[in-house]
């Protein structure tokens, strides 16, 4: 008897486990072996269970793009996330909702939005790690360099807040293909990550953390001395 084959509705990831694990480690040797701490960013795989291996293997925690993907995390048993995009205002009360339940870190390159984070995590009385974003020279998001020492000292200061540090990133370098274009590329940004150290640490404002970078850039990221946190995420597949 003939029977017809039904393709499935959706798209299936199927993952080679071995070579998986492999880059898994790799990378979160090569963190350790610089005294950098691996966030992976989450938005490569979004998935709690592949977050739970790279956890397990020592990464601080997961990056995740959208208040979405940090609740789905966090729901998947990762404790420690940091949402990488600056959020609007219907995000914050759900961002401080998360931060009474595990440790959350939110960006933001622009005053309001900093004032956003600080009345829903005063209402949900909760704590969110406040990551000041600064545009490393592509003008997509992230403030001005020389606006990071107010936008720090605003946080500082900021009920429900903690100032935890900066993030640099620049998503376009990461795929320049010839790698000696790339590395002089990326100087610019390693200049501007450790200028505005610089002036946090100088106003009594020095980051605890600074994170950024990617796969594309991982070998100059750990080898720069600025970086704390390295947030690659598609050195998994």
């Amino acid at each position: 008897m003939l029977t017809s084959f039904v393709p499935p509705q959706t798209p299936s990831l199927v993952v080679d486990r071995a070579a998986l694990e492999a880059n898994l480690d790799a990378m979160q040797r090569l963190c350790d072996g610089a005294g950098v701490r691996l966030r992976p960013h989450g938005k490569m795989h979004k998935c709690s269970t592949l977050g739970r291996l790279q956890v397990a293997r020592g990464a601080v925690g997961l990056c995740a793009q959208t208040v979405g993907e940090a609740e789905a995390f966090v729901d998947g048993g990762i404790g420690d996330v940091l949402v990488s995009s600056p959020s609007a205002e219907w995000a914050a009360p759900r961002i401080a909702a998360l931060a009474s339940r595990a440790r959350m870190g939110a960006t933001a390159d622009h005053p309001q939005q900093i004032a956003w984070l600080s009345d829903a995590a005063r209402r949900q009385g909760s704590t969110i790690d406040l990551v000041v974003d600064v545009d490393p020279g592509t003008h997509r998001t992230g403030t001005d360099p020389a606006k990071a020492v107010a936008l720090a000292r605003q946080a500082a200061g900021a009920e429900g807040l903690r100032f935890a540090g900066i993030q640099i990133y620049a998503g376009s370098l990461q795929h320049v293909e010839d790698r000696t274009a790339r590395a002089r590329a990326y100087s610019d940004v390693t200049a501007r990550a450790a200028g505005v150290v610089a002036a946090l640490t100088a106003a009594g404002l020095a980051p605890g953390v600074v994170t950024g970078g990617g796969t594309g850039s991982h070998a100059f990221d750990l080898a720069s001395g600025v970086f704390t946190e390295l947030q690659a995420g598609s050195y998994a597949f």
